[in-house]
């Protein structure tokens, strides 16, 4: 689930009093207003949207979860098929034959093993 942040303005002075009095009581000010937040929600969002946007957030992990795995794995092999087509349409000089295939076997061994 994503979360967005809430930024407000608020007394300094009164801030202070209000921290001091809920210390006092053991309570903290963020816990206070997202159970307020909680309640106006479900005072002022209708039931069934409250369904719909609870069932959305519960796929939503699942679903980010199983296309993110095979995403992952995916986009390393075409990029190092495009690094070896480029390889060879590279001009290549007498020095940089002899690293040539171990650069090649390398590229293999990592797609290789990223595929796994």
């Amino acid at each position: 689930m994503s979360t967005t942040e809430l930024k407000l303005s608020f007394p300094t002075e009164k801030l202070e009093a209000l921290r001091f009095f809920m210390d006092k009581k053991e309570l903290a000010i963020e816990q206070e207003l997202q159970n307020y937040l909680d309640k106006t929600y479900e005072k002022a969002v209708p039931a069934q949207v409250r369904e719909y946007v609870e069932s959305r957030m519960e796929q939503a992990p699942a679903s980010q979860e199983t296309q993110a795995a095979p995403a992952a794995r995916e986009r390393p092999a075409p990029q190092n098929r495009r690094q070896s087509e480029q390889a060879p349409a590279e001009p290549q000089t007498a020095a940089h034959q002899p690293d040539a295939p171990a650069e090649d076997s390398l590229q293999e061994t990592q797609g290789m093993s990223m595929s796994m």
